[in-house]
């Protein structure tokens, strides 16, 4: 049985009135009452079955607003999305700057970044403080040779010449300084400062953990650091580093500390 004229009408009305409001609601462009209107007209000029025309305008409504809802609820997701990417960025930041905030800041330049002014701290404390360590340790005619190759390479990118950085970083601080430097070639000389640094802890691991594979017997006595030539006040720094240390353990805390490096600092992928 169909639908009476007076039920038509209040269906009509009640159409409008979804019209008027989800126009208000999601805008004209999906929801048009004039459209709607001169649609109700050609069906009543066309003698259509005003119910099917109603019930076809009704479902159409239904499949706008689910269609407004889904692009609603990606545009949230996105937003949160978004937000939760940033915040993660933004948290892994923190943690890197935490992680390398431990290690002494080394004032280069103005426009030094803090990644490499901590890793210049970082990498002299490791030359100076812990790697002398293994002159005193090795007897080793041939192991002698390759911590001479070490000595000329941690020279080069570690140590200080008085009051001036290590001659890497000078240069470094060279191309800072150019008039002509960009950004990125700032970026790229810092990280091939890294890379080369990286390149020379991982080596320096690799040969702590060949030396304690060794197993040489005498490496179970205690450090001596009678051999330890150098100045007074560097030399205590040392002591206190491995006082009352076998020179298995002495070995195995380079190594750490050389690990400790590479890992704060972001550097495992640099490697030969």
């Amino acid at each position: 049985m169909g639908l009476s004229k007076s039920e038509v009408e209040k269906l009509m009305e009640k159409l409008q009135n979804q019209y008027v409001e989800y126009s208000k609601k999601y805008g004209s462009k999906w929801f048009n009452l004039d459209s709607f209107k001169e649609r109700y007209i050609m069906a009543i000029e066309n003698k259509m079955n005003l119910e099917s025309f109603i019930i076809a305008e009704m479902d159409n409504i239904d499949k706008i607003i689910d269609k407004i809802e889904k692009k609603i609820d990606k545009k949230i997701i996105h937003k949160e999305n978004s937000k939760t990417y940033s915040e993660k960025v933004d948290k892994i930041v923190e943690d890197n700057l935490a992680r390398i905030q431990k290690y002494t800041f080394i004032f280069l330049h103005e426009s030094a970044g803090i990644e490499i002014s901590h890793f210049y701290g970082a990498i002299m404390d490791f030359a100076t403080n812990y790697y002398s360590i293994l002159w005193v340790i090795i007897s080793d005619q041939r192991q002698k040779m390759i911590l001479d190759k070490f000595d000329a390479k941690l020279n080069e990118l570690a140590i200080p010449r008085g009051t001036n950085p290590p001659k890497r970083l000078q240069d470094h601080v060279y191309v800072i300084s150019r008039a002509y430097s960009k950004e990125i070639d700032i970026e790229r000389d810092k990280n091939e400062y890294l890379k080369e640094s990286a390149f020379l802890l991982h080596e320096i691991i690799d040969f702590c953990e060949k030396l304690n594979q060794k197993k040489d017997p005498n490496w179970e006595e205690p450090v001596k650091f009678e051999k330890l030539y150098i100045d007074d006040d560097k030399k205590q720094k040392i002591i206190d580093n491995f006082s009352g240390m076998t020179c298995s353990d002495a070995i195995l805390k380079v190594k750490d500390f050389a690990v400790n490096i590479i890992e704060d600092f972001r550097l495992k992928a640099f490697k030969k």
